[in-house]
């Protein structure tokens, strides 16, 4: 044998590591062909960026992990079971936004291991908030991080918008400068007053009773007298998309009211003023 050769392949090897499942880490950033958001509120179909400076439409805040009961389960928890964890979440996004996510065009994703990952001993969280274009939940490219784009001024709160399609037929919101052209504009957050998930029109009115009126009323300064008269309509569509984020704590639904004619001026303290 040559010089130095003492005839064991195997002596000079690292031991191959344990296996693992990886993690997510606080930073990611990630792209989806999904094109609407409630496709992936409860099962993340999406892929890592290569970079936060390139395209993408989410990023992940917040990276923690289960312990005690839950992580010794057999199965991943579903949202609905994890109110503790989602309420976290809620918190950890709100701070990187400077408010909160559900004021304007983000939206905040919960996401447990998959069931494949919690076979593989993952027992991690991911707190992410993606990008939004309108209200109706369609994604937003962009190359540069959520992080502080919910501070009070931010075009990406909530305001004036235009509907797509005019009051009786509209099919989504898109946010105008309240001094253009617009039809439409957001009151504010209102929350039921029932913690059972409202699965009906009519249950949903039940739920939020009043609230949205109430808003309005707040949000004008004044009575509805105005908007009856000038055949307004509101609208409070629920901020969870299904009953098992509504389970874990999202009771809150958006405020809006509707005008049959554009408007170039915003109703907040209308007071008694015709529209």
């Amino acid at each position: 044998m040559p010089a130095g050769v003492d005839k064991d392949l195997v002596n000079g090897w690292a031991m191959i590591p344990e296996a693992k499942v990886p993690e997510p880490k606080v930073g990611d950033c990630w792209s989806t062909s999904t094109p609407t958001v409630d496709d992936i509120v409860t099962v993340p179909i999406a892929t890592v960026a290569a970079s936060c400076s390139g395209s993408h439409m989410g990023e992940t805040v917040h990276v923690g992990h289960f312990t005690g009961a839950t992580a010794d389960a057999e199965t991943p928890p579903t949202l609905d079971k994890i109110a503790d964890t989602y309420a976290a979440c809620e918190a950890e996004v709100t701070k990187f936004l400077g408010g909160s996510w559900k004021l304007g065009r983000a939206r905040l994703l919960v996401y447990p291991p998959t069931t494949t990952q919690w076979r593989g001993g993952a027992r991690f969280f991911r707190c992410d908030v993606a990008a939004l274009k309108s209200h109706d939940g369609y994604f937003e490219e962009g190359t540069a991080s959520l992080q502080g784009s919910l501070q009070a001024g931010s075009e990406r709160l909530y305001g004036c918008m235009a509907l797509v399609g005019g009051i009786d037929s509209w099919s989504d919101l898109t946010p105008v400068a309240c001094t253009t052209p617009h039809d439409a504009e957001f009151m504010g957050l209102i929350a039921s007053k029932s913690g059972t998930y409202p699965a009906s029109r009519d249950a949903s009115k039940a739920a939020f009773d009043t609230a949205c009126v109430d808003q309005i009323r707040s949000f004008t300064g004044g009575a509805i007298n105005p908007l009856a008269s000038a055949k307004a309509r509101y609208w409070y569509p629920l901020v969870a998309v299904n009953a098992q984020e509504w389970g874990a704590g999202n009771h809150s639904a958006h405020c809006f009211v509707l005008l049959p004619k554009k408007i170039s001026r915003t109703l907040k303290g209308n007071g008694s003023k015709a529209i």
